[in-house]
């Protein structure tokens, strides 16, 4: 069964592969140069003696010089592509047997077809999450330097590192797998699959992970030309940097915000969101498969 997955997967394996190698070279490329301009315009020092507020001009060259590319433009690109890979490997692997009649010969083995699917979930759900990892690691290191100067907590950043880049391809995928079994086409599916996760994933990100956990009101910590709020304000109107500003209380001259220490927590939660989500999908068409064997 093993060797037979890896028969029929190797192909996405293989594309997976140089996803991650094409993304590894932009990230050598580019966190490379960035980490030259970093220690050039002598941020490290600045940054752990005034959270950045005494080199202006230091931040600003830098964030002119990457701002852009690194927090807009690269998240604006790859904000799809976790759910892309995640159709993409998830949507065949039921649907291309329904498809093309192989589903005969593969279900009339001693294996039975939930324990099929079982093993084929097994071993492309690890490769996932392997893949993931990866991105993962690749992304916080070539956002490193970035990094210092707007923590991880913000848009545009918190999407890739951490926990949240795996879960997001899994979620995907279990969206596909499940879409694959009830339309029997892997095109179709792909299509079923990637538009509810698109919807989930700009939902929690927009409506629920601002409330993951209860908002602290504190006051305005910097000069009001000095700070802001926005991945572009070094550091944040709470005068530390990576604090994720809602917003400004109603008769308050104070802001709404979450700490930058909440990175992890923050993480687990929408982790497990979308891990609970990707169990479901799997879990029902592990259910759906056995009930139609029946």
């Amino acid at each position: 069964m093993i060797w037979v997955s890896w028969r029929q997967h190797r192909s996405q394996a293989i594309a997976c592969l140089g996803v991650l190698a094409g993304l590894a070279i932009y990230a050598i490329v580019v966190g490379s140069s960035m980490r030259t301009a970093f220690g050039h315009d002598g941020l490290t020092g600045c940054l752990a003696r005034s959270q950045g507020t005494i080199c202006p001009a230091g931040v600003t060259a830098f964030m002119g010089e990457f701002g852009s590319e690194v927090n807009i433009a690269f998240w604006s690109v790859a904000l799809i592509v976790p759910g892309l890979i995640g159709v993409l490997v998830g949507a065949p692997l039921i649907a291309r047997e329904l498809e093309y009649g192989t589903w005969r010969l593969a279900w009339s083995q001693t294996v039975t077809r939930a324990r099929w699917l079982t093993v084929k979930l097994a071993l492309v759900t690890g490769g996932l999450v392997v893949l993931g990892a990866a991105m993962t690691a690749v992304i916080t290191w070539y956002r490193a330097p970035m990094d210092q100067l707007t923590g991880h907590l913000l848009h545009n950043i918190y999407d890739f590192e951490g926990l949240v880049l795996t879960a997001y391809i899994l979620c995907a995928f279990g969206f596909a797998v499940l879409a694959g079994l009830l339309l029997r086409r892997s095109i179709p599916a792909m299509i079923a699959a990637f538009i509810p996760w698109l919807v989930i994933r700009l939902v929690v990100e927009f409506l629920l992970r601002p409330h993951f956990l209860a908002p602290v009101t504190g006051p305005q910590n910097c000069a009001a030309n000095e700070c802001g709020d926005g991945i572009g304000y070094v550091p944040q109107a709470t005068g530390h940097i990576g604090d994720w500003i809602l917003g400004q209380p109603a008769n308050s001259t104070g802001y709404l915000y979450q700490p930058a220490d909440r990175f992890w927590p923050f993480q687990f939660i929408e982790a497990g969101i979308f891990v609970a989500l990707t169990a479901a999908a799997l879990g029902a068409t592990i259910w759906l498969l056995h009930r139609r064997a029946a």
